[in-house]
């Protein structure tokens, strides 16, 4: 290889290495998602604020989050043709099941997707909490620059409507239990 190849080549590999740095920062820390911190319970004075949600459930029912204030909300954005979203969706059912004493509210966000294939997927992973249908992927706009970065992604709303959490990727029980439990507590 010549020289000047072996300098190109070196500059893209520098490239590749950068920019999954720069996404890999964007997911895991506070540059690039419009958030102070992922991953950890925001501190209540840098919560930015986040959108009511409101829209028509799998069920066929109407949801408006803005009547759920007061209380903390889990909002998971999913889909089910996503393998990490089946894979997590047992942990967010056992999560909404066992804080359900701390009067916590779960949501579900179906995304890119026509609805029976939601409501299939919600049966079949007996998820006990409704689902919003968003196929055009809309109310992930609603956040702003706090938007989901992946898919799955999942927030946790504070009794006064602030970001308190949020996680890009699947989530794990005890990361999500423990920031669901701090987050919704006194």
């Amino acid at each position: 290889m010549t020289r000047r190849r072996r300098l190109l080549a070196g500059g893209a590999v520098t490239a590749a290495a950068a920019a999954i740095a720069a996404v890999t920062t964007g997911l895991a820390g506070p540059h690039g998602s419009g958030l102070p911190a992922v991953g950890q319970v925001i501190p209540a004075a840098q919560r930015p604020a986040a959108p009511d949600i409101s829209g028509t459930t799998l069920t066929g029912g109407q949801l408006d989050t803005a009547s759920w204030r007061g209380r903390a909300i889990v909002v998971n954005f999913w889909g089910s043709w996503c393998v990490p979203c089946r894979q997590e969706a047992p942990v967010l059912a056992r999560v909404a099941r066992d804080t359900r004493f701390l009067g916590v509210r779960f949501l579900g966000i179906d995304i890119r997707e026509d609805p029976a294939s939601g409501l299939a997927f919600q049966r079949d992973h007996q998820i006990p909490y409704p689902s919003i249908s968003d196929p055009g992927d809309l109310i992930a706009a609603r956040f702003g620059t706090a938007a989901p970065a992946a898919t799955p992604s999942t927030y946790i709303i504070d009794a006064r409507g602030r970001i308190a959490w949020a996680w890009f990727g699947a989530t794990s029980y005890n990361q999500l239990d423990l920031a669901v439990t701090e987050a919704a507590g006194p």
